[in-house]
């Protein structure tokens, strides 16, 4: 036993108590390419303005190109960004669209509820993709405008056609109610095979990133400067 002047030599609390630091080099970090495709006025641009701004656009306005990202952070770090092409519905542009399928890594196709051309569309779309990336590249098929009075083509056909037969992912929506907006980037996930919750608790960064030409698309691949990023950058906690 110690004498009566001796201290007793306790550990230092560091020692006793230790908190875990997370191993971020285990952190799941997810970034993905996906291309929005669809005829015109089926509201492709629409979608992606629910998905990321939660705000509808009214005005038909014709898209050439509009590249978005969504970012997203869980509270243990993982991460997964969402580069989104918003591409055009016209035929004038087949160069771009032939671009846009080498380099997604993912599709949305969208039609409208209320336009059997549209599903046409979707149809050929869905076989270019498949002729130019096989059939792994996870597409996700979209029925829009389900708030229309005035559908003329029936769920259970084309859902059925697009899960049994195409083996693609289905949803249907409507962007002006903003219903269903988010199962839309939920399904295409799990099409992805990506494990992520899309949930309104997980914080969001949202950019609209600058338009390029088709020939700064074709020599750059969509680089984006730190200097870009920053000045269009819109966090929301």
């Amino acid at each position: 036993m110690p004498g009566p002047c001796q201290r007793l030599r306790l550990p230092s609390l560091a020692s006793v108590i230790r908190t875990p630091r997370p191993d971020y080099s285990t952190l799941r970090i997810e970034k993905h390419r996906v291309v929005v495709m669809g005829a015109a006025k089926v509201g492709k641009s629409c979608i992606i303005s629910q998905f990321l701004y939660d705000k509808y656009i009214s005005r038909y306005r014709q898209t050439i190109e509009e590249l978005h990202r969504g970012e997203y952070e869980l509270p243990d770090g993982a991460s997964l960004t969402l580069d989104i092409l918003d591409t055009s519905g016209s035929f004038e542009f087949p160069a771009m669209r032939a671009l846009s399928i080498s380099t997604a890594g993912a599709f949305i196709l969208v039609f409208a509820v209320d336009d059997e051309d549209s599903w046409n569309e979707v149809s050929r779309l869905r076989k270019q993709i498949v002729d130019s990336r096989g059939f792994k590249a996870p597409i996700v098929i979209v029925g829009n405008k389900v708030d229309t009075s005035s559908r003329k083509l029936k769920q259970e056909v084309t859902e059925s056609i697009a899960t049994i037969d195409w083996k693609c992912g289905y949803v249907e929506c409507s962007a002006k109610d903003n219903v269903g907006i988010i199962e839309v980037f939920k399904e295409l996930l799990v099409q992805s095979n990506i494990h992520y919750n899309l949930s309104p608790a997980v914080r969001r960064r949202r950019q609209s990133l600058p338009n390029y030409s088709t020939q700064s698309q074709t020599h750059n691949k969509f680089s984006i400067t730190k200097q870009t990023l920053k000045r269009h950058s819109c966090t929301v906690a």
